[in-house]
């Protein structure tokens, strides 16, 4: 049944399709394209963010099958808010835009091509909880081990241990570290330094990387003016307080990747596709409701989301 000035589920569902990939004003314009129907912007934004909002409560009841291994990976990425502040007449005189980070988590089966999102504009502490989410979506039971990639952001390494404990470990994701080892190369090697690289990566990637952290080490003993600001230095603090995140043997041996390539293709197709398409500024509540519908649809729960509004109308 369709209320007056409403719209019928179908409608609804090809409104939030489109609403979740493109602007509100492209919405109007594809589906005038592709159904010839003329829909106002207001209904566009209706529509779409009821369901987006929907979909933050959301729980599927589909369960994967238990993982022996799972891989997770974790990175943020900045997003364009408006907050409110004053009490000007002109509400836009008490509009402020600012960036706030997008915090995305993934998770598969070591063998399994489907990833598992879960994430929120919000703190390091709810990022926690929804790197978890995941992974339980993919299929982490009591047993399975959790291999962890990240870009070396303290808070992504801290929840990580907070969340799976013994259950696993991580590794600083191998380009982030051998951009380090760029900036060390050139007080080994003026003229070489790519030469000295490679072998530097390839220590790290045959389990030598203690033996190269004290290589490091002995070159900075033997400099007579020590810059903390050089890139050797840089290099030498990076290492010291993630040694025990670099060896990237383990996890080669095991076929386990080494770099968070994964998780950076998926901040630009799960969120920036949407949220930072030109001209878009969110409030946080709608930001995170977008950032929901987009990633309950790519864990492949749209249908059963339609199915649940179709028995409840």
């Amino acid at each position: 049944m369709v209320k007056c000035k409403g719209s019928s589920l179908p409608l609804q569902r090809v409104i939030t399709d489109f609403g979740a990939d493109s602007s509100y004003g492209e919405t109007i314009k594809k589906i005038k394209e592709h159904y010839g129907i003329e829909i106002s912007f207001f209904t566009v934004q209706k529509v779409t963010r009821k369901h987006a909002q929907q979909f933050i409560l959301f729980k599927s009841q589909t369960t994967s099958k238990k993982q022996t291994t799972i891989i997770s990976q974790t990175d943020g990425s900045m997003v364009p808010i408006i907050e409110t502040e004053g009490k000007a007449k002109d509400k836009r005189k008490n509009r402020k835009a600012i960036w706030k980070e997008a915090r995305l988590s993934f998770a598969r089966g070591k063998d399994e091509n489907q990833r598992y999102y879960a994430g929120i504009i919000g703190s390091a502490e709810k990022a926690g909880e929804k790197m978890m989410e995941c992974a339980l979506l993919a299929g982490m039971k009591e047993g399975t081990y959790v291999h962890g990639v990240i870009d070396g952001a303290p808070w992504i390494g801290e929840q990580f241990k907070l969340k799976f404990s013994n259950r696993g470990n991580y590794l600083i994701d191998f380009f982030h570290m051998c951009e380090y080892l760029s900036k060390a190369s050139i007080w080994f090697s003026i003229s070489e330094k790519d030469k000295w690289q490679k072998e530097a990566q390839e220590k790290l990637k045959t389990g030598r990387h203690k033996e190269l952290f004290e290589e490091i080490k002995s070159r900075i003993d033997n400099l007579e003016v020590k810059d903390a600001s050089s890139g050797i230095i840089e290099c030498y603090h990076y290492m010291e307080k993630r040694l025990e995140h670099i060896n990237y043997k383990i996890a080669l041996d095991k076929g386990l990747p080494i770099g968070s390539g994964e998780i950076e293709s998926s901040h630009r197709s799960v969120i920036q596709k949407r949220l930072k398409i030109a001209g878009a500024w969110w409030k946080v509540e709608n930001a995170n409701a977008m950032l929901h519908l987009r990633i309950n649809r790519f864990n492949g729960y749209w249908e059963e989301y339609w199915q649940l509004q179709r028995a409840v109308a």
